[in-house]
């Protein structure tokens, strides 16, 4: 069992970053993975005997993400409803600032043909998420529906999907629930404390995470490229969810600068690794 206090902090700090970017839809954990530059390296080495061996790790990154979850994350939701527009700018800049690293993990300096038609095909699937996949507005609450086995087992299987989602960069498990018309009661069971509610979405979200672990481990293997041509034209097409629109004001100034910043850090993080 590894004790390295380093890991340990790490391992909460991780837990926090990914923690309170959870509730914002288009960026999700895998995003902040890929901005870190751990996304590979992760489900590399993922496995039974890594959880054994870093079993204080592990605790700390759980506990991390819950206090991002339900504590950091409620600050991030005031100022993007105080201050939305500068809130985007500053996730678009640090997806825009880690997109080189992808493209060329995506491509390793030679252009292929399939790749490209992979990075179509997932910023089509975006495009139709941005525009069609459903808002806020349409989205009920957990009084609305009433709680009852029929809506149980539908929050079980959305956030389950969701869950997967999760580890997409650029999808993400919040842009999924809000198209599965369920994000409402995930925010209302979080900040109310809705035992029952927060059951279904923990057994949920760990079984989906799971499933997504493995999967995306195997691709990672198997079709490496292909899976980062996808995550780029998931990300690429995130930034359609996000991009708040801009007016001629101080705030826009701010979210620009602001923007620059962050897109700034992300590609020195990027190179830096």
């Amino acid at each position: 069992m590894d004790f390295s206090i380093k890991k340990i902090i790490l391992g909460f700090i991780y837990g926090l970053i990914f923690g309170f970017a959870s509730p914002i839809p288009g960026v999700s954990a895998g995003t902040m993975a890929i901005l870190l530059n751990v996304y590979d390296k992760f489900f590399s080495s993922f496995n039974r005997a890594f959880l054994k061996r870093n079993v204080p790790s592990v605790i700390l990154f759980l506990l991390g993400w819950a206090i991002g979850l339900f504590g950091i994350s409620r600050i991030v939701i005031f100022l993007f409803d105080n201050h939305g527009q500068i809130i985007s700018f500053a996730f678009i800049g640090l997806i825009i600032g880690c997109l080189p690293l992808i493209y060329k993990k995506a491509t390793d300096g030679k252009q292929e043909l399939k790749n490209f038609f992979v990075f179509l095909v997932a910023f089509g699937c975006m495009a139709f998420l941005a525009f069609f996949g459903g808002d806020l507005a349409t989205n009920t609450t957990i009084y609305q529906l009433g709680i009852n086995p029929l809506t149980l087992t539908w929050l079980f299987i959305a956030s389950f999907v969701s869950s997967m989602a999760m580890l997409i960069p650029g999808v993400g498990g919040s842009l999924m629930m809000i198209a599965f018309g369920i994000y409402t009661i995930y925010l209302e069971s979080v900040s109310t404390f809705n035992i029952p509610v927060l059951i279904i979405f923990a057994v949920s979200m760990v079984l989906g995470v799971l499933a997504g672990i493995v999967i995306t481990r195997k691709l990672l293997k198997t079709f490496s490229k292909l899976l980062y041509s996808a995550i780029c034209g998931f990300i690429v097409g995130s930034l359609l969810i996000i991009f708040p629109g801009i007016s001629v004001d101080f705030e826009s100034l701010l979210s620009i600068v602001v923007g620059f910043v962050c897109f700034g850090f992300a590609y020195w993080l990027s190179k830096k690794g």
